[in-house]
């Protein structure tokens, strides 16, 4: 008897074929403040990807993380998805579908110096239906470029890119993001054109390409990213055959590129600095006046510092060091920081512990009292006090901070201060107010 062919059901389950069903786990997190890590090769090479194909390209790239040393199937909400690009909320499923499938379609053309590599973007697609999930994974060929990158990397923060509407502008936005420390970046138009990926039939004439790609590059990058640029046009004779951009950061938008999620991400960073003793008011204000980025780093930098030294004012630390950004200076110098912080040179012996003030002489004392009266006067700035309140605030420190001083060396049995050794005529008077009559000077 003629064996029968069974089709497979319509539903396509794994369970017919007896293979197991993956296990929905949670979905990655999207958020326009992760970063975006590509290796430098990377952005030079040349690619035709439509915007929104580079827009998911890059949302999984901020994916990765450091430490990761291989790629994993990255599992994404379809509606976190559409919410963070923009997309249409209706049909949002079968936009995201043609998405990925338009670009399994396109290569990566890899030139290996004894072969051309065509390198696909994706090395899978999978969509849950009814649970609103897609996951996708990078081709392995894609490692060197996406994974474990130690130098010749750019990196920049996702929601740089998200609001772009032209594909150029992100492609023009990531080459010039990996000269900004140079400020400046050179192409003939031939190479320009070459990198961007336009057809030798597009823009043929320069004033189109101008118009087209330059000038609506220039205003999406002012209006929508951290960086800005100007451009000159390279000439021989009355042909352009160059163009040389200038690269300036975007301070202006920096603390204004506004996202979906932000309100949250904003709400965590109040909550934070009014947990280490910000005010309301002041917490709003330092949200308001720098990037929230700059005050979440300076927060993490300020806690082991906070912990770790007794200060006198914490809080006032904070503030300064979110003001002036301690946070991205510690690595090249710690000239920035008050010096009464400032870590000390570690011994070839035992370390040696910090002197408390009533042990510290008085330059010291002095030099801490001015720091104090500077941190006094950022916070009075941002709460609009004037000159008098602040004068009023930091005569009632110094008196706090001498009283102290003065107990503890009292029951240490040790001799006041020589007060001509105090410079500053303000804290000088406050500490002879202190002293009993037979001691002023």
């Amino acid at each position: 008897m003629e064996q029968k062919y069974e089709a497979p059901p319509l539903s396509d389950s794994l369970a017919y074929y007896g293979m197991q069903a993956p296990v929905i786990r949670e979905a990655d997190h999207l958020s326009g403040h992760n970063w975006v890590t590509k290796s430098n090769a990377l952005i030079e090479k040349t690619y035709q990807l439509s915007v929104m194909e580079q827009k998911l390209i890059l949302t999984l790239a901020s994916l990765v993380q450091p430490s990761d040393e291989a790629f994993r199937p990255y599992q994404i909400k379809v509606s976190d998805f559409v919410q963070l690009l923009g997309l249409k909320s209706t049909g949002k499923y079968t936009e995201i579908r043609k998405i990925v499938q338009a670009l399994q379609q396109k290569t990566l053309p890899i030139h290996t110096g004894q072969s051309l590599l065509d390198i696909t973007w994706l090395s899978s697609a999978e969509y849950f239906h009814g649970k609103g999930y897609v996951e996708l994974e990078f081709s392995p060929k894609l490692k060197p470029y996406l994974l474990q990158l130690k130098e010749k990397f750019t990196t920049y923060q996702l929601k740089n890119i998200i609001q772009l509407r032209s594909s150029y502008s992100i492609r023009i936005y990531e080459l010039l993001k990996q000269y900004e420390p140079i400020k400046h970046r050179s192409f003939t138009l031939e190479e320009l054109r070459s990198v961007l990926g336009i057809e030798p039939n597009k823009y043929k004439l320069f004033g189109h390409f101008k118009d087209k790609v330059l000038n609506v590059g220039k205003k999406e990058l002012e209006e929508k990213t951290d960086l800005r640029f100007e451009f000159e046009e390279i000439k021989k004779g009355r042909k352009v055959t160059g163009i040389k951009f200038y690269i300036y950061k975007n301070k202006a938008k920096i603390k204004s590129i506004a996202l979906s999620g932000d309100e949250d991400y904003q709400q965590m960073i109040q909550e934070a600095l009014e947990n280490m003793g910000v005010t309301k008011l002041v917490a709003e204000s330092l949200i308001k006046e720098h990037d929230l980025e700059q005050v979440e780093r300076n927060i993490a930098y300020s806690k082991p510092i906070i912990k770790k030294r007794k200060l006198d004012n914490p809080v006032g630390f904070l503030i300064k060091s979110i003001q002036d950004d301690y946070a991205s200076s510690k690595k090249s110098s710690v000239r920035e920081l008050p010096e009464y912080l400032r870590e000390p040179d570690k011994p070839t012996d035992a370390p040696k512990k910090s002197l408390e003030l009533y042990q510290q002489t008085e330059k010291e004392i002095e030099q801490h009292l001015l720091e104090t009266k500077e941190l006094l006067r950022s916070i009075m700035e941002i709460m609009d006090e004037d000159d008098e309140k602040l004068d009023s605030r930091f005569h009632d420190e110094v008196i706090r901070c001498f009283s102290d001083i003065k107990k503890k060396r009292d029951q240490m049995k040790l001799p006041p201060f020589e007060v001509e050794n105090f410079k500053s005529e303000e804290i000088r008077s406050i500490y002879i107010s202190l002293l009993p009559v037979h001691l002023e000077v």
